[in-house]
């Protein structure tokens, strides 16, 4: 088995620390640590960064499909929340700006349900989508 070609590093760098250092593929960023109030605090969290995962790893398949059906997808933007249900939710909104065939607009949503991302937790959390093109 060869090295990974994705790797992610995770560093607290005392016990009692606030946040994570966290290097992911060389780019460092700092991860907070909730407090377990419930509350999400300020900046990167893991719920985040599992949301951020998610959000970019969508974009990026849409715009792919779109591109290699001649589709100008103008932007792309793609809104993952986590819902504080039990168990929680992430709720994944994709906006393309561009104008989609309705023939498209149905290949895509099967898309979106089917990038990477999407599989490896699809199993493990309820993800909820909405598509919106531009000129509906």
């Amino acid at each position: 088995m060869g090295e990974p070609s994705v790797w992610s590093t995770a560093r607290l760098p005392v016990p009692d620390a606030d946040a994570v250092d966290v290097d992911v593929n060389g780019m460092e960023l700092s991860c907070a640590v909730p407090d377990g109030s419930g509350a999400e605090p300020p900046g990167a969290t893991p719920f985040g960064l599992l949301a951020a995962s998610l959000s970019a790893c969508t974009a990026m398949s849409v715009r792919t499909f779109l591109q290699r059906w001649h589709v100008d997808p103008g932007a792309v933007s793609v809104r993952v929340g986590v819902l504080d249900t039990v168990p929680p939710m992430l709720d994944r909104h994709v906006t393309v700006d561009g104008q989609v065939r309705t023939d498209l607009r149905e290949q895509l949503a099967r898309v979106i349900d089917s990038t990477p991302v999407t599989v490896l937790l699809r199993d493990a959390v309820t993800i909820r989508t909405a598509l919106h093109t531009g000129g509906r």
